[in-house]
């Protein structure tokens, strides 16, 4: 047997405490016991039964271990071996054992595996610290990436991700807080304009840009002790302290000057703009209802069109809430069957024979008799429901269309699009599929679209018109003359036909003035090869001024007035004017 020094236990000892992990260390120290003490079986036991062990199966061990002090060991095809033990650690109290053929262990022997068991016990006791100690290490790291998590959830809950900015839940607390004080307080509601034309034509990465730089512009309008909050989607608000609405309504058309200028995003110039609501209050003011009064505010504000300030009035609240009733009527309407369609002929002013019809939706809202489409449209449209509703009108109209064209084969159709639907890629597969389904050919139909839908957004409209151009429907310009349309523009637009605004002919007689206006469309159009068709025609003097000015076809109450599906065929039947 090899002479083991204190030295070698020291070796023995960093050896066992190498595997970091009990069960490791209790295998290595079996293995060198046994190997030092030349004996055929080493073991460890612990609570009475075998841990670990070499030289034998460890349940054959079990079985065949002595249960008295005898100090030998039978193993079947095995001499019987003389068994050396010694105990290490308290709880529970362990036993290292060796068993070998031939001498039982000499007294130093037994002194060596006494010492072995007890090097054994303090690197157990070692390793059970340091796993202590990594289990709560382990432990701390845990609780501080959770607390760090928490930390990090409650700032995303109040500040912004993409802005920076607190969002709402933090702005009506610091709101809530301001209000507890006596000075008065102003908050503005902002609503961003053209920001989903933006979204939809390049790309929600270059709409979270945009929302970024819009952040930056209005804090830089802002005063340190002034606070800026982004509420959700394209909405902003702003608390400005101690500020009445007469301090107020100066800031927001700081805001909106600020916001009309070009955004660059995505290598390119981007214009938007926005509304804003503005409403104060005092001590005794509730944090939500005062942004509520500012966002009633700024639906107002967007109703008189954009980039426009309103302040907030008591009376608001009446409208606001007819609002919500007529949105909620709405959403009911079209599976209700409340839609109908009225047809208003296009007519030839220089034979007076009307030669298509344009579609105009009515709702028979219940209790409110028959609403116009300026009544609902713009809700719908608002709200999302107005793709729904377009569906429904083409495919309606479509339908009654095609079944006219039977006897009337002259017949064509205009029906108007929302600028929600314009920027849908799958509009123009949508108007060919019901076309199809209608029987109707693309070549007799007109889709109209307003100026102002068609600059908001000039690359997305050339590229969604080109699309609806390739399936061979018309195109219009709607309402031309309101927007702000430019002669390069309107040579890029596929369209066939102008219809001309019937602001330009509201008088009895038009002006000298309304008719130069009206005579250089008509010249532009000429020189495009566009169609024209003047709106609002509603007295024999506007039609025969209309007809010397070269129009191609009019529309008006002078002309005839919309009428239902089952007067259309008489109307073609010769001229409805001289």
């Amino acid at each position: 047997m090899n002479h083991w020094s204190t030295h070698q236990l020291t070796e023995f000892f960093a050896a066992v405490c190498e595997s970091q992990d009990e069960r490791g260390a209790i295998t290595l120290a079996v293995e060198r016991a046994a190997e030092v003490l030349e004996a055929e079986v080493g073991a460890v036991l612990r609570g009475d039964r075998v841990e670990v062990a070499r030289g034998v199966d460890r349940d054959l061990l079990d079985v065949a271990l002595p249960a008295g002090p005898q100090a030998v060991l039978s193993l079947p095809g095995l001499d019987d071996l003389n068994i050396g033990s010694a105990r290490f650690g308290t709880e529970p109290r362990g036993l290292l054992m060796v068993a070998r053929a031939g001498d039982p262990l000499d007294p130093e022997e037994r002194q060596l595996l006494q010492a072995m068991a007890q090097t054994l016990g303090l690197a157990l006791s070692n390793i059970a610290l340091l796993t202590a100690e990594r289990r709560l290490r382990a432990e701390r790291e845990r609780e501080s990436a959770e607390r760090l998590a928490l930390v990090q959830s409650l700032r995303e809950a109040r500040h912004d991700s993409l802005t920076g900015l607190p969002t709402r839940v933090l702005f009506l607390e610091i709101l809530a807080e301001k209000l507890h004080t006596t000075a008065p307080t102003g908050v503005l509601f902002i609503d961003l304009d053209r920001f989903k034309a933006v979204n939809d034509s390049l790309g929600h990465r270059a709409g979270d840009d945009l929302l970024g730089h819009v952040a930056a512009r209005i804090r830089d309008c802002l005063r340190p002790v002034d606070t800026g909050a982004r509420i959700g989607g394209d909405e902003f608000a702003v608390l400005l302290d101690d500020t009445g609405a007469e301090n107020a309504v100066p800031v927001a058309w700081r805001i909106i000057e600020s916001l009309r200028r070009p955004f660059r995003i995505a290598g390119r110039d981007v214009f938007i703009g926005a509304s804003i609501g503005i409403a104060t209050g005092t001590s005794g003011f509730d944090a939500d209802d005062l942004l509520g009064n500012a966002d009633v505010a700024m639906y107002r504000a967007k109703k008189d069109g954009p980039g426009k300030v309103v302040v907030f009035e008591p009376a608001m609240h009446a409208e606001a809430l007819a609002r919500l009733t007529l949105t909620a009527d709405l959403r009911h309407a079209l599976a209700a069957d409340q839609f109908r369609l009225l047809y208003q002929p296009l007519i030839r002013l220089d034979s007076g024979r009307a030669t298509g019809v344009e579609a105009l939706i009515r709702w028979s809202r219940p209790g409110s008799g028959f609403l116009p489409p300026a009544g609902f449209l713009p809700l719908a449209e608002e709200n999302g429901m107005i793709a729904d509703i377009g569906r429904w009108v083409l495919r309606t109209a479509g339908a009654q269309a095609a079944r006219w064209r039977r006897t009337i084969p002259e017949l064509t159709l205009n029906v108007n699009v929302s600028g929600r639907e314009l920027v849908d890629p799958g509009f123009a597969a949508d108007v060919e599929r019901t076309l199809a389904d209608c029987g109707l050919p693309a070549a007799a139909v007109t889709l109209e679209l307003t100026e102002s839908v068609l600059m908001s957004d000039p690359r997305t409209a050339v590229a969604s018109l080109t699309d609806l151009r390739d399936l061979g429907v018309g195109l219009a310009i709607d309402d031309f003359g309101t927007g702000y349309s430019s002669l390069s523009y309107l040579q890029r637009l596929p369209v066939d036909e102008l219809k001309i605004d019937r602001a330009f002919i509201s008088r009895a007689e038009p002006t000298t003035a309304d008719l130069a206006v009206i005579r250089t469309v008509v010249e532009l159009a000429r020189a495009l090869k566009l169609r024209t068709v003047v709106e609002g025609v509603e007295t024999a003097a506007q039609h025969l001024a209309m007809r010397e000015l070269g129009c191609d076809y009019g529309q008006g109450y002078h002309l005839c007035r919309p009428i239902e599906p089952e007067s259309v065929p008489a109307a073609f039947a010769g001229p409805l004017t001289d």
